[in-house]
């Protein structure tokens, strides 16, 4: 039942990144759908086979978190709205579990990040059918997602946090099971993905891009020479061929704003909003105005588009102390990694945090899916080195004694005298 529990979570993963694409009615979308089936399974396995892995300060730290988030629905202005972002949080917390208890090995954590990549494969292709369809979901810079409910900015940013994952995946050494046909299939997300953010127009996501593309730059190292000039081929070859098609996008022109808008603009309306999000924290600065009350108190009637003030002014001091905590779990288990794989989930982390900065992400699976698989990352590294056999400490041989007997004196002569 375990082995269907993952199959079922590999599907969740692969369907989060387009999740907007198919809706069921009553349900939602098809991410939430399959996110139910798999809890629900996923708790069956547990009461039938009486194994449930032991938890760690994270898990402790994210169900204090989503508990403050219920505790806040006493003093929001809407409660069933609270309410129901409550039972958002409370599946999130279950999906952590889920990709905890399931997620115990190496090959199962690089299955779920291949997944994540296939899935925004499906993302990039839905918005680049919508593209030649002529279907933009802004009219203004013809900006492209693969649904109408899924934003551009969502979809940029689903896009960037898989560059890292693709180089990560593609770089991994040959005995970990990736084979060499989705090495190439991760080689060629790179210059797909840089096709997605464009369709995207979204400036975020392509700020978030760089240190996705440092890091991949820095995994070339691993490579063997030729490999190295192979890929590097492949991917300039990809983007000179796409560049032509991708420079006639008015979307893609979006992204030459990039400079004049964080200089000079207001961040498409974000200032005014945080402006307003700060003046309420000022009001409620320990207890927040409740969850998802961040539109009540907003003359503009949205969300922060920034997952750290969005918890500060919702949840108050006490909330944003304890979503740190989580995140700052997260940044010691990531930097307690092996070097190459500190890097990796420390990329991730960053990718995340630019990506957070304009978006309202905190409550989103996807932050809550590299998050859960990180903690598995660092427990497996943590698992391999206790396994590790410890050498006993050599002792130091006998040395023979340099002192002379008294027999072995000169006549005359005391042991002091010869040692002086």
């Amino acid at each position: 039942m375990r082995a269907i529990a993952f199959v079922l979570s590999l599907a969740l993963i692969f369907v989060i990144p387009w999740e907007g694409m198919i809706r069921i009615p009553g349900l939602g979308t098809a991410a939430k759908a399959l996110g139910l089936v798999v809890g629900v399974f996923w708790l069956a396995t547990i009461l039938i086979t009486g194994r449930f892995r032991r938890l760690g300060p994270f898990h402790v730290a994210v169900a204090l978190f989503v508990l403050w988030n219920a505790v806040s629905i006493f003093w929001s202005a809407d409660v069933a709205q609270s309410v129901a972002r409550v039972v958002t949080w409370v599946q999130l917390f279950v999906l952590v579990l889920v990709l905890w208890d399931l997620y115990t090995t190496r090959a199962a954590l690089l299955a779920g990040l291949q997944a994540y990549v296939l899935g925004a494969y499906v993302a990039i292709a839905s918005a680049l059918a919508n593209y030649f369809a002529g279907n933009p979901y802004y009219s203004t810079y013809q900006r492209f997602s693969p649904a109408e409910t899924t934003n551009p900015d969502g979809f940029g940013f689903i896009v960037a946090l898989g560059i890292p994952l693709a180089w990560y995946l593609a770089s991994s050494k040959t005995t970990t099971g990736i084979s060499q046909s989705l090495r190439l299939v991760n080689f060629a997300y790179i210059p797909v993905a840089f096709m997605g953010i464009a369709l995207s127009g979204t400036r975020t996501a392509l700020i978030a891009a760089i240190p996705a593309t440092v890091f991949g730059l820095a995994s070339l190292t691993r490579l063997r020479p030729w490999a190295r000039i192979a890929i590097l081929l492949l991917v300039a070859s990809a983007i000179l061929i796409l560049l032509p098609e991708i420079r006639l996008m008015r979307s893609f022109q979006r992204l030459g704003t990039t400079y004049a808008e964080l200089t000079e603009g207001d961040l498409n309306n974000r200032l005014n909003n945080w402006r307003e999000g700060v003046a309420t924290f000022t009001e409620h600065p320990l207890l927040g105005v409740g969850s998802s009350m961040y539109r009540s108190v907003n003359s503009l009637g949205k969300v922060a588009h920034n997952s750290f003030l969005s918890v500060l002014v919702e949840l108050g001091l006490i909330g944003f102390i304890l979503f740190g905590v989580v995140l700052t779990i997260a940044f010691i288990q990531a930097r307690s990694q092996p070097n190459w794989d500190s890097r990796f989930w420390l990329t991730i982390l960053m990718v995340w945090a630019i990506g957070s900065s304009t978006l309202s992400w905190e409550y989103r699976k996807t932050t809550w899916v590299f998050l859960g698989l990180l903690i598995a990352s660092a427990a497996l590294n943590v698992r391999r080195e206790e396994a590790m056999p410890r050498l006993r400490p050599i002792e130091p041989e006998t040395q023979p004694s340099m002192q002379m007997s008294p027999e072995s004196l000169p006549p005359g002569e005391t042991r002091k005298s010869y040692a002086a």
